[in-house]
């Protein structure tokens, strides 16, 4: 063979399986994309921390030397996202009231225990907002539940100012006034500096100033995140804690652009709520019992199924603690108390990717998408399921099999030392 062409076929054959072991392959387990079909035995294709085919083994060819994930046997799902989260945060409140200038990126603790929790629970996105006993509370970033820095972990920064109209240290009524008057004072302000800047232009016109000198005040730093919220330039993240807040959310929804995060008490609003028409994110206290008035009976009731029976869309919440915190048991909730499986899934997954604004990029498995996926042991609504492997943008950070937290907890006990015998003659 000439030389030169079998150079040119070494440096193919070479191009080749760099290509296959740049890019990974799940391959084996039963995928469920969300977005489409479920696939039996199927293989998702992953290059550059992105997607690139999703499909049956039939399909997709896997190189001989490709790097690969086997899945056989397991559930091969999307991670999953939170719209809402207060998750590792030092301080999820800050002192003052009036606070959208403050950011919660300087306040995550990448070594905190919520993330190694977060990968074990198969969630790979998390929208981490200030609490909710603030009035402005500043403003939130998107990040993924693997790094060693904040700027490793993040995904999206600047993604939205949290507002809430939880009454703290007085009525609902004195919450509702201590926002209008806050939003009021930005405007307020946001006037003056245009009136200014209009004057100082009128007067360069007349000659009254020099020709060659320029306006060259900016917004107050501290005010711009109100004025970019106001402008619609920056979405606010509205909780509203009950029924009694809705309509007020209802008329702050027609000045800005709002996602709405609603708490358990709001059974007597859904047909409210439909009125936002968008989704709504939900705290993770999925059921509650309510007492009627007249009959004095108490009934269990249950917010996901209220808004899906209303037409609401919705995300679900992880909690800090106990049930709430699985994402099993949030959507067994969900099934258990009449909601498809289809839309339980979905709020942990497409509708939050749509509220934040990255259904391009999770959400889902499909093509162009972050490889961001879990692999589970079964049904994920099962108690018995647990999340064997995560992959975020094509790379593993977490195993089960190397959970040392994990492996030391389900740890069997040593065996008791086995007591002496008693070599005694019986004594004196």
């Amino acid at each position: 063979m000439n030389k030169h062409l079998l150079g040119a076929a070494i440096a193919a054959a070479l191009s080749l399986s760099l290509a296959a072991q740049d890019t990974v392959f799940v391959k084996g387990g039963k995928v469920v994309t969300v977005s489409g079909p479920v696939i039996e035995n199927g293989v998702v294709a992953i290059a550059n921390g992105r997607i690139t085919k999703v499909g049956s083994a039939d399909e997709v060819e896997v190189p001989w030397d490709a790097q690969v994930v086997d899945a056989t046997g397991k559930v091969v799902m999307p991670t999953w996202v939170l719209a809402h989260s207060q998750g590792s945060l030092r301080s999820a409140n800050e002192n003052m009231q009036n606070v959208p200038y403050v950011s919660v990126a300087d306040a995550i603790d990448p070594a905190s225990t919520f993330f190694e929790d977060c990968l074990r629970n198969g969630v790979g996105t998390i929208h981490i907002l200030p609490g909710n006993a603030t009035l402005l509370g500043g403003i939130g970033m998107i990040v993924r539940p693997a790094g060693r820095t904040v700027e490793d972990m993040a995904v999206r920064t600047r993604t939205g100012v949290k507002l809430s109209l939880q009454a703290q240290g007085g009525a609902r009524l004195q919450q509702v006034r201590r926002m209008r008057r806050a939003l009021e004072e930005i405007r307020e302000y946001l006037a003056d500096f245009d009136r200014r800047k209009a004057e100082f232009e009128k007067e360069k016109a007349a000659g009254a100033v020099p020709a060659d000198k320029e306006w060259t005040e900016e917004y107050d730093r501290l005010k711009k995140p109100g004025i970019d919220l106001v402008q619609k330039k920056l979405k606010g993240w509205l909780f509203v804690p009950s029924t009694a807040e809705v309509d007020e959310a209802l008329r702050l929804a027609e000045e800005l652009e709002l996602a709405v995060v609603v708490g358990q008490n709001v059974e007597k609003a859904a047909a409210k709520l439909a009125r936002f028409k968008a989704p709504v994110v939900l705290d993770e206290n999925l059921e509650f019992w309510t007492r009627d008035e007249e009959t004095d009976v108490e009934r269990k009731v249950c917010t996901p199924k209220l808004l899906a029976d209303a037409g609401v869309g919705f995300a679900l919440s992880l909690g800090a603690s106990g049930p709430t915190s699985y994402p099993w048991w949030q959507l067994a909730t969900c099934v258990r108390n009449g909601v498809d499986r289809k839309t339980a899934v979905e709020a942990l997954t497409m509708v939050p990717a749509q509220m934040l604004g990255i259904a391009d990029d999770v959400g889902s498995l499909s093509e162009g998408k972050f490889g961001n996926l879990q692999i589970l042991s079964g049904d994920p609504m099962a108690a018995t399921t647990w999340v064997e492997t995560v992959l975020l943008e094509g790379k593993v950070v977490y195993e089960r099999s190397k959970d040392q937290r994990l492996q030391y907890l389900l740890k069997a006990p040593e065996p008791a030392p086995a007591k002496p015998a008693n070599t005694g003659n019986g004594g004196d």
